[in-house]
């Protein structure tokens, strides 16, 4: 089999770059146990992308005007003064994003260090951009509807020239995940309709989840994720409100994990954990991360599901461009994306389990882990 070749004009993310990626996912869906917004997310979105200002705006279609919003870096009152004025309607920014197709990040700049962003607008917008030294905008459309969009926009200042590719390309792997975490925020604090729950919330997103509580229970499993265990025919949650496996070996490794996760929510510790569950022609992950409350009761643990076909072969070359690894490297990445141990892997790849965890500890090292679980949970989350 030719070996594949791997663009080299391709971003490839750092090893810290790809480590603040998966913290950056915990903190975002932390940010739903209260009603305050995000501004723990937008703190550590600033920190990482050396944002100067910017947010989650919800806009009307018609006419284009401020609804609702979460911000970063704006003046005290900007919320309120935007929203009682007719510039969303003439923000170049916000009417580029809304054009956009969902989940998909895009910048003026596109990397370009050649001209200025002051080029591309017109005079209202440029005056507001040479004034706080805008270097660079990128946003995305996270969802619409009937009546209205919502946009995430991030400005950047020009002393930190324009966003690259890599960091681009970071912003839409998160894409996803700021998509669900603003659909939960929105129909568990924004909706009118007081019954309504996180269960519903939860069936607003496609993507399967599972939240447990402080008591390792289940408190809410959305649609997608009741019939992701329905078709596995080895998970099911029973009459105690536990997550259960007929393969007892398993429940007690999904048992312990659970409990391992609370645990650290209980010691504000963003560990992300991921367990493996064969079934049938089916490969699920299970990547468990601790969800951390103002008060310990509320605490728990939130569950996203990947489901993989046990005969899909891992997208080496995407790997080997988002981990900076060797084709070697990439292959037993994609192995351990399958839930196989360095003793696996070894057998597997007919090679000594020396050179099995050599190329284990390579991929930890270049990637700024230290644990095999983190790495685990940043290869699921990062392809599933």
């Amino acid at each position: 089999m030719p070996n594949q070749s791997v663009d080299l004009s391709a971003p490839v993310l750092s090893g810290e770059g790809l480590q603040t990626y998966n913290n950056l996912v915990s903190i975002l869906y932390r940010c739903l146990h209260d009603s305050a917004g995000f501004s723990p997310f937008f703190v550590a979105f600033r920190e990482h992308f050396k944002a100067l200002q910017g947010g989650i705006l919800g806009v009307s279609q018609a006419p284009q005007r401020l609804i609702y919003g979460w911000t970063f870096g704006y003046p005290e009152g900007f919320e309120d003064w935007y929203m009682n004025s007719d510039l969303p309607e003439r923000d170049e920014a916000i009417s580029r994003y809304v054009q956009l197709p969902p989940r998909q990040f895009e910048s003026f700049m596109r990397g370009e260090t050649d001209g200025s962003i002051l080029d591309l607008l017109g005079p209202q917008s440029r005056a507001w951009a040479e004034q706080v030294g805008m270097g660079d905008s990128a946003g995305m459309l996270v969802c619409r509807d009937a009546n209205s969009k919502v946009v995430f926009i991030a400005n950047r200042h020009r002393d930190h020239g324009p966003y690259s590719a890599a960091e681009l390309m970071q912003m839409n792997m998160l894409a996803p995940h700021i998509e669900n975490a603003v659909a939960l925020h929105l129909k568990l604090y924004q909706s009118s309709n007081n019954n309504e729950n996180l269960a519903l919330a939860l069936d607003y997103v496609n993507k399967p989840l599972i939240v447990f509580n402080a008591l390792a229970s289940v408190a809410q499993a959305n649609a997608a994720a009741e019939t992701l265990l329905a078709r596995s025919g080895v998970l099911y949650i029973d009459g105690d409100q536990r997550l259960q496996s007929r393969d007892r070996a398993l429940a007690r490794k999904l048992s312990a994990a659970i409990s391992t996760c609370i645990v650290h929510s209980h010691q504000s510790k963003l560990a992300t954990r991921t367990l493996f569950v064969n079934a049938g022609d089916e490969r699920i992950a299970l990547c468990l991360t601790p969800l951390i409350a103002e008060r310990a009761e509320n605490n728990g643990v939130l569950v996203e599901l990947f489901s993989f076909g046990s005969h899909q072969p891992p997208d080496l070359q995407r790997l080997q461009q988002l981990f900076d690894c060797t084709p070697a490297e990439a292959a037993v990445a994609g192995d351990l994306m399958q839930g196989l141990s360095a003793n696996d892997i070894a057998k597997k790849r007919f090679i000594s389990i020396h050179t099995a965890r050599q190329h284990i500890k390579n991929l930890l090292g270049k990637n700024g882990y230290r644990k095999q679980t983190e790495l685990v949970s940043m290869l699921v989350r990062a392809l599933g």
